[in-house]
């Protein structure tokens, strides 16, 4: 009976821990233009977050200069404050793989969503998050269009606790 208890606790705080989501900060960044990646510099701290109530795949995403440039400056919006943060919105997931280390490459096709008062605007992207013993180590993202821009991103993460 003691050991049903524990094996109970044990799944409470598991259940709980997992529905509160993360949050991880990028530290490194490249971008991948023309089939060539580099480093890729940017202004403040790239922070992504999950929710562990929300839909799999659903991430928030905040830096200003990360998603001006993400979305090319196409959203005229009224406060330009509104570009600090996005939501990638209604993943469908694509595909999903696991590579010879262990990671597993989720790969999802969704909305990326900026949104403030009178302020909306939303495009497509391809976010791929990649996994390692339940734990999201790193995010490639680009936008699905149909023209010739292949810019792609890609950071590693690590915890902010």
């Amino acid at each position: 009976m003691k050991n049903f208890y524990a094996l109970l606790l044990l799944l409470f705080v598991s259940v709980n821990y997992a529905q509160q989501g993360q949050t991880l900060i990028a530290d490194k960044a490249w971008v991948n233009e023309s089939e060539e990646w580099s480093d890729f510099q940017y202004s403040g701290q790239i922070v992504f977050s999950t929710n562990g109530q929300s839909e799999e795949g659903t991430l928030r995403v905040g830096n200003y200069d990360f998603l001006y440039d993400f979305c090319e400056g196409k959203a005229k919006f009224s406060n330009k404050a509104t570009y600090s943060a996005a939501e990638f919105a209604h993943p469908r997931k694509i595909s999903s793989q696991t590579d010879k280390q262990g990671v597993l490459n989720s790969t999802y096709e969704g909305a990326l969503i900026f949104q403030s008062d009178k302020d909306y605007y939303s495009i497509m992207a391809i976010v791929t998050i990649l996994e390692k013993g339940g734990n999201i180590i790193g995010v490639k993202m680009r936008l699905k269009d149909g023209n010739n821009n292949r810019k792609e991103y890609a950071f590693s993460l690590k915890s902010t606790s």
